[in-house]
């Protein structure tokens, strides 16, 4: 018998007397050992079936949009700059996986697990191997499935068949994923200082950023996962290399994730299975919350901007309160809020160049920010009792707490539609952007005050009265229309591309349907506004007055 064998090596030797708690105990362990083996054919099962229904979702996804085909020589352009705007974005997920591992990331036990099995004395890394291959598949597969639906819409753009372009956005997707997550393991085993790998990463995205900028600089390491993407116009051995590296990093972090950190994972575990139970309940300020709470945000004791004037301060102390809390922002969530703005402005230049769907993109982007500038009224909903109190209607109260967030989308719109026109600099470009201002603006804050204001509680009939035909589509509607009133601000910029391609004027055509997206954030306000008063009224006609309804 070996010297560390476990208690399920031991248990089909013993010759155990009838004694019923010993027996239970052998028996309990035998039971544990036949689970595991069903957990690890469940694992292959479900990623089976996984894979299975997103072959199907990707060759059925990639042929619903049909945009405008690039010629030889568009095809040649996006060929020679998209590697450089990939491994800009690879370095940023890495930095951001590395930070991640430095906090415990990204294995999540439960409780009973990092108690009982990480403090135990058997190997922690024999311990997590299941969760590890877990994360991997299922991170892995994820990936190569948003790689695939990526790679679908780059066919819908140059000519050729769809296959090589899905398997090629399949494959780079896997890598970063792999890469990552080998990336956040080792860092989250503490056998390497964190600083060495924040650093390494940050320079290969400073390189892969002087890359992308001046033309002289020699291409980055992380340039290869973009040639990965562009490879069925232009094989390049060499860029096989990425999944190489990538399997070796995810191999390395198997090997040195048994150092992770009893505490951090505690700390870890306690806030995933919270985050867990706020996705199952629909709670979309809970999982704001719960996800600053990981990322270790705390505000700043002094404010970035300066005080506003005291004749403004006293006619106008919500505006204020908003103005200071945003000048107290972390430094990770004004970067959060920034490097947004630029996936957007990046989303937006792709629309502008004939890449529909990326208008998705583009609002969820601005849709998030419109999350982060809400916190002051996220704040005050999460004190409905304090909001009673005050001797103003909480609708109106709500509505002032809207002042804010719009200038701060507003200037965060103009500078992201500085950069996207900055691309390509031309005069239709900057009267296009100009008049997108607004409408995004107005959108993307209409869209996150709709999420945040549907928490509050009204007196209105409860939710599990509704009849269940009526609760499904109520609930995949409280849940879809926040964002998609934020991608209806980008409806401006498809009409105007439109017009351009049609050889007429865009800012017209424009214009008209911006009115209409004001019109419609300007309905989102009235109904913020008077939003308690509509469900007296309902609860009135229903004679449901008990408060603390859902809306």
């Amino acid at each position: 018998m070996p010297a560390f064998a476990t208690l399920d090596d031991v248990v089909p030797d013993l010759d155990v007397p009838e004694s019923p708690s010993l027996v239970g105990s052998l028996r309990s362990a035998r039971r544990r050992r036949e689970l595991a083996g069903r957990e690890w054919g469940e694992l292959a099962y479900r990623v089976y079936t996984t894979a299975l229904g997103a072959v199907v979702a990707v060759v059925f996804l990639s042929g619903l949009v049909g945009d405008e085909r690039l010629g030889p020589e568009g095809t040649a352009d996006l060929v020679a700059t998209l590697p450089g705007w990939v491994a800009v974005v690879v370095g940023v997920v890495l930095s951001l996986t590395v930070r991640s591992g430095r906090r415990g990331g990204p294995i999540a036990l439960e409780r009973a697990d990092v108690f009982h099995l990480l403090l135990a004395p058997v190997d922690r890394t024999a311990v997590l191997r299941r969760p590890v291959a877990s994360l991997v598949l299922y991170g892995v597969g994820g990936a190569a499935i948003a790689g695939g639906l990526a790679g679908s819409l780059i066919d819908q753009r140059v000519d050729g068949p769809a296959a090589p372009w899905i398997l090629a956005g399949a494959v780079a997707a896997a890598t970063v994923a792999a890469a990552a997550l080998g990336l956040a393991m080792v860092a989250a085993s503490r056998r390497v200082p964190p600083i060495v790998l924040t650093a390494l990463v940050w320079a290969l995205t400073a390189w892969a950023i002087a890359a992308l900028v001046d033309s002289s600089v020699p291409d980055s390491p992380l340039s290869s996962v973009g040639r990965l993407v562009v490879w069925p116009e232009g094989a390049q051995p060499l860029a096989l290399l990425a999944p190489l590296v990538a399997v070796v990093l995810l191999g390395l972090g198997t090997v040195l994730v048994g150092g992770l950190s009893v505490e951090s994972a505690v700390r870890r575990t306690a806030l995933v299975g919270q985050l867990r139970f706020a996705v199952t309940q629909q709670d979309v300020r809970a999982v704001v919350l719960l996800r600053r709470q990981l990322a270790s945000e705390h505000h700043r004791r002094r404010s970035w901007l300066p005080r506003l004037p005291r004749v403004v301060a006293d006619r106008a102390p919500v505006v204020a309160r908003d103005a200071a809390s945003v000048g107290r922002w972390p430094v990770r969530r004004l970067v959060r809020v920034v490097a947004a703005a630029l996936v957007a402005a990046a989303a937006a230049r792709g629309v502008w160049s004939g890449t529909t769907p990326l208008i998705v993109v583009a609002g969820l982007a601005t849709y998030l920010i419109g999350l982060d500038a809400l916190e002051p009224l996220a704040q005050e909903i999460d004190h409905p009792t304090l909001a009673d109190a005050h001797p103003v209607a909480r609708g109106q109260l709500a509505l002032q707490h809207l002042v804010v967030p719009v200038v701060l989308v507003g200037v965060l719109a103009v500078f992201a539609g500085a950069v996207a026109v900055l691309v390509a600099p031309s005069p239709t470009g900057w009267q296009v952007a100009a008049a997108l201002v607004l409408p995004v603006t107005l959108s993307a804050v209409a869209g996150a005050a709709v999420t945040v204001v549907s928490d509050q509680p009204t007196s209105a009939p409860d939710a599990g009265l509704v009849q269940p035909e009526v609760a499904g589509p109520r609930l995949l509607a409280r849940l879809a229309w926040p964002p998609l009133v934020a991608i209806i601000g980008f409806a401006p910029l498809l009409v105007a591309r439109a017009a351009v391609t049609s050889g007429a004027p865009p800012l017209g055509p424009q214009v008209t349907v911006s009115t209409l997206v004001v019109l419609l954030a300007a309905a989102v306000a009235g109904w913020v506004r008077f939003r308690d008063d509509i469900h007296e009224s309902i609860a009135a006609s229903t004679g449901a007055s008990r408060p603390g309804g859902d809306q």
